[in-house]
């Protein structure tokens, strides 16, 4: 769309140029001085005009392919509890770890204030769920729960909450920086456990991007332990399954991108809200925070462009991060049963990902960490009965081929364990997950997904629950 604006832009030049150079030659014939004078100037002060209008352009392309990139850092990451994935296309797309597939570029909306460009964009998803166990919640299994005497399990499913919308700002040039924004969202309630229909705040921030330096402030990401595994699940991804962070919370931003070739390394920090309002599963008891915010940090190391070397693994060729978060929060009985009291909370978490040849990747992390319940770790679990941090690790790894640039498989596994000190015979003592799936890109703007996932729930009281769920997607990009 931009090239045809270019296009047409220069298509105008030419024939203005050539009305004025005509009129011109029709001023000197006759012999007016003054006349053919005021003529050059015209033609001169139009030939300006139009030079400015193609920079316009130009500069418009650049902060588009910028926002993308940004989008493909964030939501991608996200995307689930992703975005998008993310993060480069409006719509996170299934099937690329820490990325989101990038759609043709979108019409520009026209907005109402000078300067500002807003871009709309999302995706239409469809998944049908069946499962031979009952799980928490049904579309989106994080969990499994213990079979009900005389009741049959299983249950199926059929929604549309992972259809997603984006609403993307661009706004004024400040020296280097360019200001702007973005709101994503899915069709989930505010809480992902309630199994309802809603609008679930993925991310929503204003910030300000150089070549190398960003600077946000809103709704994003965690910025502790970002990585996700490429599931056609990837609302629950792996959360209480050995993969922490992934949710949103209110946050200053602060990142810094050096880069030397085809590597790069990336600081990132942020001062965040303690507790997300997104994730409240029945479990987590009720939780505030102190006033204090939570500090979270990370340093990653990326070597290779993503698809280089002719791959069509869309990921580096190999990447290192390591990152981690501490905080507190106030724990209460809305009942008045105990005094409230203050819990300290921690985390550390690497993370590493390898592409080898054309058609092969693999990625994992590992964490460790106390009361890491709102970064979706000890299996959304905060405190015991004993008013005790629960202490938990755990990781996930995944193994990846593509069998054609539009055909792709991925098998992983994740494993999350509660400190059974910490527990004290009361919650979840570990919760693991092992999936298989299979995705087909048969257009740009179109996924299709199956996925088959095992998942087991230990309680601490002794209760044991397991079951199988396949999933069925489709999703159009838009």
């Amino acid at each position: 769309m931009k090239a045809a604006w270019v296009a047409r832009a220069r298509l105008a030049r030419g024939a203005c140029v050539a009305v004025l150079a005509c009129t011109a030659s029709a001023a000197l014939a006759t012999g007016p001085e003054q006349e053919l004078e005021a003529l050059r100037a015209r033609i001169a002060e139009q030939r300006a005009r139009l030079d400015a209008q193609e920079r316009e352009l130009r500069e418009q392309r650049a902060r588009l392919d910028e926002q993308a990139r940004q989008l493909e850092a964030l939501a991608g990451r996200a995307g689930t509890v992703a975005a998008p994935a993310a993060a480069g296309a409006p719509a996170p797309a299934a099937g690329e770890p820490g990325r989101a597939a990038a759609p043709p570029e979108p019409e520009p909306v026209r907005s109402r204030f000078d300067g500002m460009k807003v871009t709309l964009g999302g995706a239409l998803r469809t998944t049908v769920t069946t499962t031979t166990a009952r799980m928490q919640p049904d579309a989106t299994p994080f969990l499994v729960l213990p079979s009900l005497p005389g009741v049959r399990d299983g249950t199926t499913k059929i929604d549309a909450r992972l259809s997603s919308l984006y609403i993307g700002v661009e706004g004024a040039q400040l020296g280097e920086f360019r200001l702007g924004g973005a709101i994503y969202g899915y069709l989930f309630d505010g809480n992902v456990f309630s199994g309802q229909y809603g609008f679930y705040p993925g991310f929503a921030y204003v910030d300000a991007t150089s070549r190398d330096t960003r600077f946000a402030a809103g709704l994003q990401m965690d910025v502790f332990s970002p990585r996700i595994p490429t599931m056609v699940d990837r609302m629950s991804a792996f959360a209480g399954s050995g993969n922490p962070g992934n949710s949103f919370k209110p946050q200053l931003r602060a990142e810094r991108l050096v880069a030397w070739g085809a590597d790069q390394l990336t600081l990132q920090a942020a001062v965040a809200d303690a507790l997300p309002s997104n994730i409240k599963p029945p479990t987590l008891a009720s939780t505030e925070n102190t006033g204090v915010p939570n500090l979270e940090g990370r340093v990653a190391y990326t070597s290779g462009a993503p698809r280089g070397e002719g791959s069509w693994v869309p990921w580096p060729k190999w990447e290192l991060g390591l990152s981690g978060v501490t905080g507190e929060f106030r724990t209460f009985s809305t009942g008045g049963a105990f005094v409230p009291y203050e819990t300290r909370l921690s985390g550390v978490a690497l993370e590493g990902g390898l592409r080898i040849g054309r058609q092969f990747g693999l990625q994992g992390e590992l964490y460790q960490g106390r009361a890491l319940g709102p970064y979706l770790g000890a299996i959304f679990q905060t405190v015991g009965t004993t008013r005790r941090a629960i202490g938990s690790r755990g990781g996930w790894g995944e193994l990846a081929w593509w069998w054609t640039p539009t055909l792709h498989s991925h098998a992983g596994y994740g494993i999350d364990r509660a400190d059974a000190a910490d527990l004290a015979g009361s919650g979840i003592a570990s919760n693991r997950t092992l999936f298989s799936n299979l995705f087909w890109d048969p257009s740009p703007k179109t996924t299709l997904a199956i996925e088959g996932t095992w998942r087991r729930t230990v309680y601490a009281n002794g209760l044991d629950a397991d079951g199988f769920a396949l999933m069925l997607s489709s999703e159009l990009r838009f």
